[in-house]
């Protein structure tokens, strides 16, 4: 059965009857003491939350959590969003494309790839230049290579999305580029560097092969760490790489996100670090924002409570 009917085209009062992926799954008891299924579906344009309250125990035993399952139940209205109530769900049986059920960059990996390996290629900077050509080779021939294409920049807050990794890496280190002719003192070639590598440890950290998810490294360690370690190890495989820009790119690994609180181990203390804190940060909620935008509900001005960034956001009156 080809997917139909999209997670964003589904209307109140809709009989549905597709494909989706389980992205969660959780077997709760109501409050009558009778068990239900807790369900989120997604496909490539959204996720819908559902419930299964018949047969419950009966059908939680046929799929798992990254299934692709084909699922029949009615659209419904609940706190201002659709919501399935689910009568029956299965695990499909016939092969599926994934690129149907995970959202991919709107802007491309193709093209988001050769602007990135533009940027590799502008490094002056010889000992740096081995080291992004080492780690973003052309074609993408390694592993993490790979992965970093596929990666989204997060799980939930930004980016999150297949290519959202690389498309965030891009845009950070574009902005990074044009802020090192703009103050004096900046070592352009340590901060693009810096800006390319800032969040390569998220390839380990989080798993993307279903629904987005946190891998046990990623959880115990954090890609800041991740990134840090990974990073110095390939420096170490170069031969006479100086330790010094070793340790002010681990420096700005770790120190990217700014504030104990907000996870740095430390915080910027180097002015290519502060340019690459503020500019990982500014570009983060900048995406954050326009994904809510985009979720808006027909008619709204106001987007629902955004946890990113506590508070609620303006979307402005549409003019008639």
């Amino acid at each position: 059965m080809p997917k139909a009917k999209f997670v964003k085209d589904i209307k109140e009062g809709e009989q549905v009857k597709d494909l989706f992926l389980v992205s969660n799954k959780a077997v709760l008891v109501s409050n009558s003491g009778k068990p239900y299924i807790n369900l989120a579906l997604r496909d490539r344009t959204g996720q819908v939350e559902c419930r299964v309250w018949d047969r419950a125990e009966e059908m939680a035993k046929r799929f798992d959590r990254d299934d692709i399952v084909e699922a029949a139940g009615s659209a419904i209205q609940y706190q201002g969003r659709i919501q399935l109530k689910v009568h029956d769900v299965r695990k499909a049986e016939e092969e599926a494309d994934l690129a149907d059920f995970l959202p991919v960059t709107r802007k491309g990996v193709e093209p988001l790839w050769k602007e990135l390996q533009g940027l590799v290629g502008g490094i002056t900077d010889p000992d740096l230049s081995r080291l992004l050509e080492r780690i973003f080779p052309d074609p993408p021939e390694t592993e993490t290579a790979r992965r970093f294409r596929q990666a989204p920049g997060g799980k939930t807050m930004h980016h999150d999305y297949i290519g959202g990794l690389l498309e965030h890496t891009v845009s950070v280190a574009v902005i990074c580029r044009f802020l090192s002719g703009h103050y004096a003192g900046v070592d352009a070639d340590l901060l693009t560097a810096g800006a390319l590598l800032h969040d390569i440890g998220k390839v380990g950290e989080l798993s993307y092969d279903g629904a987005f998810d946190y891998t046990d490294e990623g959880r115990l360690l954090g890609h800041l760490y991740m990134g840090a370690e990974w990073v110095a190890g390939e420096c170490m495989r170069i031969e006479g790489f100086p330790a010094e820009k070793t340790m002010l790119l681990k420096h700005m690994i770790l120190s990217h996100h700014g504030e104990l609180e907000y996870g740095s181990p430390k915080r910027p203390k180097t002015l290519e670090a502060i340019l690459l804190h503020f500019v990982e940060n500014m570009d983060s909620k900048a995406n954050a924002f326009l994904e809510s935008m985009e979720e808006l509900r027909e008619g709204a001005a106001w987007t629902d409570y955004q946890r990113m960034f506590e508070r609620y956001l303006y979307a402005g009156k549409k003019k008639g």
